[in-house]
């Protein structure tokens, strides 16, 4: 695990989950009708919240990304980012254990359907952001860690 703790693996880790999330808003931004569609498709939040939710989780998504990658408070971004990528991992479990043949609507690629892939798609990502929560002395960060 020292090889994980070098500042720059821990900059492009940053940089591509930073990267990720702010892709990954954008088509929820610009069409929140679908996105609560796809929310409403895993059938897990109470009617009517779903359209809270597209409108709050892209831009809480882009904000996070944001951080992530120009350096700015590193460790709220990532440790919203791991708190969301947990949400996304709960929520497409209980799609496939419900048997559910369904879009993610995750926004980083079209039609792409819930499945063991994006669990462990979504654990890299969350493993990403363990290791920049863990990092070494801070590399090309606004408001870095305080120890």
């Amino acid at each position: 695990m020292n090889f994980l703790q070098n500042k720059w693996i821990v900059l492009i880790f940053r940089l591509s989950l930073g990267v990720m999330f702010i892709y990954a808003s954008m088509d929820k931004i610009n069409d929140p009708r679908t996105f609560s569609n796809d929310i409403r498709a895993y059938q897990i939040v109470p009617f009517g919240f779903e359209n809270l939710l597209a409108i709050i989780l892209p831009w809480l998504e882009l904000l996070t990304g944001l951080g992530l990658v120009i350096g700015v408070m590193v460790d709220g971004a990532a440790l919203i980012s791991m708190g969301l990528l947990v949400m996304f991992i709960i929520a497409i479990s209980s799609a496939i254990l419900r048997g559910f043949n369904i879009e993610c609507g995750c926004g980083l690629k079209e039609g792409e359907i819930v499945g063991t892939q994006k669990l462990l798609e979504n654990t890299i990502f969350f493993l990403m952001g363990l290791c920049i929560i863990n990092r070494a002395p801070p590399k090309y960060e606004i408001f870095p860690k305080s120890d």
